[in-house]
């Protein structure tokens, strides 16, 4: 019996090497060897492929973020650490977000020549000038209405539109003021998220007229 089931295997095998199965792509090919993989392979994520993203504040030391455990709001001194730190493990690039001292309609901080982010422009590439610093061109936490632009309402006020409305052009103003600021810190990179129309081309058009025709945009309002 046992000779009998080895010579039916040993058949079948012999038909199957033998058939023409008419497969024409096989990419299998490419993956039979840890090397031939490691060659082939269409993506591969290293630490510089990363953008790192900080949090800073005024005041000192660092204060943890309770809806994000392990992420923290970090002081200038501390956000240079980690950007140290950063840069040791393999990671060339952070993005800043800035928590300002106080918050009104348009977002003075934003754009302010002392602003946090403003801050930590300057330190970071003043203690690690190699780092490649994004910022995070926005409205939304320096307003006291909590909105990425300006409101319908008070002095900015126009007739046709909704109270509250977040009006479109006033708002692409402030953020081309905010990019420029950026820009004259040290920024590498300006990142605009604001969703509005027009925000890429004008803050093109600020950095430009000031000067800075070769700093890159990254907009990523879709997220």
């Amino acid at each position: 019996m046992l000779e009998n089931r080895e010579s039916l295997i040993a058949n079948h095998q012999s038909k199957i090497v033998n058939r023409k199965s008419g497969i024409v792509n096989r990419p299998r090919r490419l993956r039979a060897t840890p090397a031939l993989r490691a060659m082939m392979r269409e993506t591969e994520l290293n630490p510089r492929d990363f953008i790192y993203p900080l949090f800073v504040r005024h005041g000192q030391g660092r204060s943890a973020i309770r809806s994000m455990p392990g992420v923290y709001q970090l002081s200038v001194d501390e956000a240079v650490r980690e950007a140290e730190a950063a840069m040791n493990a393999g990671v060339s690039a952070i993005i800043l977000f800035g928590i300002p001292l106080e918050k009104d309609p348009v977002g003075l901080e934003n754009f302010a020549e002392n602003g946090i982010v403003q801050q930590a422009i300057r330190a970071i590439k003043k203690e690690i000038p190699e780092m490649v610093v994004v910022t995070d061109v926005c409205l939304c936490e320096y307003t006291d209405h909590g909105h990425c632009g300006i409101l319908n309402t008070g002095e900015h006020f126009q007739m046709g539109l909704p109270e509250g409305y977040v009006l479109n052009d006033p708002t692409l103003d402030v953020l081309a003021k905010v990019a420029v600021s950026h820009a004259e810190c040290g920024a590498d990179i300006v990142a605009p998220s604001g969703m509005m129309d027009g925000m890429v081309a004008a803050i093109r058009s600020a950095l430009d007229e000031a000067g800075y025709e070769n700093l890159p945009i990254l907009s990523y309002a879709v997220k």
